[in-house]
């Protein structure tokens, strides 16, 4: 059910590897450099002197690993080889794009590939699946600080905002196919507390009833 998704996915990653193959200036690290000048206002704070000290100095070199990379992903998708580090392999980049400012489409190629790593992931039990959807919000909340618009016209083009919400989602994924496990802790845990708060008056009409 969900090929479609994967062929849409390594069509996209396909496409974007074979426009940087064919664009000389993307061998010399120009289109690189030029992608990164345009960025620069809506890079969030840190990926700007990660832009300026990693990555500005060695374009070409960055820019022949991106370029592998996309490549690379695209065709494990299509032989259904390595697809999970492929899966993974994706979201850096798409995470790296939506740093530097590129939300649309990398928020949503994100999403797409987290689903799909959801789908092909081990069950795992309760316990394992509350710290990974910790671990999902851990790394959302570490974009909060640095969100700057909240509008519903805006948002979609904040990163850390989208990165926020895509954690968000990823971490509900993540527990999904233990929800009835979760309903079923909820309920004895409002049990508890009923009991502990109606023990008082338990034991009041007790002694009442002892009168």
């Amino acid at each position: 059910m969900l090929l479609p998704l994967q062929l849409f996915l390594a069509a996209g990653w396909l496409r974007a590897g074979v426009e940087k193959v064919i664009d000389p200036a993307w061998w010399r690290g120009d289109t690189l450099l030029g992608f990164l000048d345009d960025q620069r206002d809506h890079m969030l704070p840190f990926f700007r002197w990660f832009s300026d000290t990693a990555v500005a100095p060695i374009p070409a070199v960055v820019a022949f690993i991106v370029a592998e990379m996309q490549l690379a992903i695209a065709i494990c998708l299509l032989s259904n080889r390595y697809v999970r580090p492929a899966l993974w392999s994706a979201i850096v980049l798409n995470v790296t794009f939506t740093l530097a400012g590129a939300v649309n489409p990398s928020a949503f190629y994100i999403v797409m590939q987290v689903t799909l790593l959801l789908a092909l992931s081990r069950p795992v039990s309760l316990t394992i699946a509350l710290r990974r959807a910790a671990l999902w919000c851990i790394v959302g909340a570490t974009m909060v600080p640095f969100v700057r618009a909240i509008d519903p016209a805006s948002v979609i083009d904040d990163p850390a905002a989208m990165l926020s919400f895509v954690a968000v989602l990823a971490a509900a994924g993540t527990l999904a196919p233990h929800r009835r496990a979760l309903t079923e802790l909820a309920l004895g845990r409002i049990e508890q507390i009923g009991y502990v708060v109606n023990r008082p008056l338990r034991h009041s009409q007790m002694q009442i009833d002892d009168q």
